[in-house]
C-alpha cells in the first residue's frame, strides 16, 4: 500500500533540542509510518507548509530553494526525523520538498493522491481552512480515499467498525479498506436502521458472509436509529466497542439535508473525528 502524508517542516534548532524524535515527528505521519509498517507498505511525505493556503506570505530565498528541488533546513531537518522513524520501521520512504509554485499546494497534494492508494491526514478537533480543504480536494476531486487521524491516536488495527448503507460510497470505501481489514483483530459491520422496513441489513448480513470468504470474521450488528443522529448512532458504537478505526463512505448533501437528516461526513468534519476515520467517495 502506497500511503501520502503532508507534513510541515520544523525548525533545524527544534529537532535538535527534542533529542528524540518523538518531539519532531508529528502523530499522523508516526500513525502512517506504522500503518506502512503493518501493511509491509511505503510512505510518501511531501514536506510543504501550508501557508500559501492561509494567504500569508512566503520566504522568496525558500520558495526558489523548493521550486529548485532543493531542501530548506526546516525540511532538511524533518526530512532526517521521518527517514530515522522510517528506518526504525523497516518502511520505505520516499520526501518530496521541491514543488512547482505556479500550483497550489491543494493541488500539488491532489496530483501526489490521485498516484497512493491512501492519504492520511492529522487532525486538531474540527477540521478547519485549509486542511478542510485539502480533505475535500482529495476526497471528491482526486477521488482518494483519506485516513483522518485525530490528536495523538496511535496506530491499532485491532477493532475496525464498517459503517454500511450499501452506497457508492460505502461500497468504496469498504474496499479501500481491505487491507486493513485482513490484518484486523476483530470487523463489525453497522447498519443504522430507520424501520424494520429497511432492507440495507441485509445486505450487511450478507458483506459478512462475503467477507469471511476472503478469510476476514466480520460480524453484523443492525442498530435502530430511534430518531437519533445516524453519526451519533455510529459514534455511540464505537466507543462501546472500544473501535480503533471507522471505515465510512463521504457524501456530499445539500444543506438543507444536512440540517433536517445530518450527514456522518457533516459531522466529522465539523466536530473533529472521536477516532482515525478512513473515509472514501
Amino acid at each position: 500500500m502506497d500511503i501520502l502524508i503532508q507534513v510541515s517542516p520544523v525548525d533545524a534548532a527544534h529537532a535538535r533540542r527534542a533529542g528524540t524524535d518523538f518531539e519532531a515527528l508529528s502523530p499522523h505521519a508516526a500513525f502512517a509510518l506504522d500503518l506502512a509498517a503493518s501493511l509491509s507498505g511505503r510512505v510518501t511525505a511531501l514536506v510543504f507548509e501550508v501557508t500559501d493556503l492561509a494567504g500569508e506570505e512566503e520566504d522568496e530565498v525558500e520558495m526558489v530553494r523548493e521550486a529548485q528541488g532543493e531542501k530548506t533546513p526546516a525540511q532538511t531537518a524533518m526530512a532526517e526525523v521521518l527517514a530515522r522513524a522510517a528506518a526504525t520501521r523497516n518502511v520505505t520512504l520516499d520526501v518530496v520538498a521541491g514543488r512547482n509554485y505556479a500550483f497550489t499546494i491543494t493541488e500539488t497534494l491532489a496530483d501526489y493522491a490521485r498516484l497512493s492508494d491512501l492519504v492520511v491526514i492529522g487532525t486538531q478537533g474540527p477540521l478547519t481552512f485549509p486542511h478542510k480543504q485539502l480533505a475535500e480536494r482529495i476526497l471528491f476531486d482526486a477521488g482518494r480515499p483519506i485516513l483522518l487521524v485525530p490528536g495523538d491516536a496511535g496506530f491499532t488495527g485491532g477493532t475496525i467498525v464498517v459503517a454500511w448503507d450499501a452506497s457508492r460510497a460505502a461500497t468504496r470505501a469498504l474496499h479501500d479498506a481491505m487491507p486493513l481489514l485482513r490484518k484486523a483483530v476483530r470487523v463489525l459491520v453497522t447498519t443504522i436502521r430507520d424501520s424494520a422496513e429497511n432492507h440495507a441489513g441485509q445486505s450487511g448480513v450478507e458483506l459478512c458472509r462475503r467477507l469471511a470468504q476472503r478469510g476476514i470474521a466480520a460480524e453484523f450488528a443492525g442498530i435502530a436509529r430511534q430518531g437519533r443522529p445516524v453519526g451519533a448512532c455510529i459514534a455511540a458504537l464505537c466507543a462501546e466497542q472500544g473501535a480503533d478505526i471507522l471505515v465510512m463512505g463521504a457524501q456530499r448533501h445539500a444543506r438543507l439535508r444536512d440540517l433536517v437528516y445530518g450527514s456522518v461526513s457533516h459531522m466529522i468534519f465539523d466536530s473533529g473525528p472521536p477516532l482515525p476515520v478512513l473515509m472514501a467517495n
